[in-house]
């Protein structure tokens, strides 16, 4: 079961911006990937703290909770068969294994209650630079299409700098995403 610390820095992306670095690394591999947000009424008062999501890429799905720590966020991944997804969204029941134990050990929700709230679709490109890895996201939810860029290091001030600076190799202004994906989704929610 892995578990690892995911430290990261983001900045939203102008349409433009986003399409001139696409097609500035047309080589590099731009894949799909959809996020199943899972929740309750529980767990979204504590949505700062938790997030929750079956990760699809092909016939791939991966289970994550990820935990927000001091600094970065835990992620507790677990590979599912697809039918698992199923199972949730039509019969509400949770895959069993380290993100169920986790949610029950420290009283995070009833994961009885939990079900899939929407889903969240994004076109990525992920870059090598300086050691760090850059994605390249355009996601759709809810009828919202947003451009934004990710920089994951082995920390917080890495992240940033190495964004800042691949940012400023391409003449794209930063504008740090105080925001991640799941809290733009909900807000669609509301």
């Amino acid at each position: 079961m892995p578990t690892n610390l995911e430290i990261e820095s983001k900045s939203m992306l102008k349409k433009e911006d986003y399409k001139a670095l696409i097609s500035a690394y047309k080589k590099v591999q731009k894949y799909k990937q959809i996020n199943y947000y899972i929740s309750s009424k529980e767990m979204l008062e504590k949505v700062k703290n938790f997030g929750l999501r079956i990760r699809q890429i092909g016939h791939n799905y991966e289970l994550t909770l990820k935990v927000t720590e001091k600094v970065g966020k835990t992620e507790i991944n677990q590979e599912i068969p697809g039918i698992f997804l199923s199972n949730l969204i039509y019969f509400g029941k949770f895959p069993d294994g380290e993100v169920k134990n986790y949610l029950i050990k420290n009283n995070v929700c009833d994961v009885s209650k939990l079900q899939v709230i929407g889903m969240l679709e994004t076109k990525r490109k992920d870059i090598e630079f300086n050691g760090s890895k850059i994605s390249i996201d355009k996601s759709k939810y809810n009828g919202v299409i947003d451009y934004e860029i990710e920089c994951e290091s082995s920390s917080k001030e890495k992240a940033e700098n190495d964004l800042k600076n691949f940012l400023e190799n391409h003449h794209i202004s930063y504008q740090k995403s105080e925001q991640n994906k799941l809290a733009r989704f909900l807000q669609t929610l509301r």
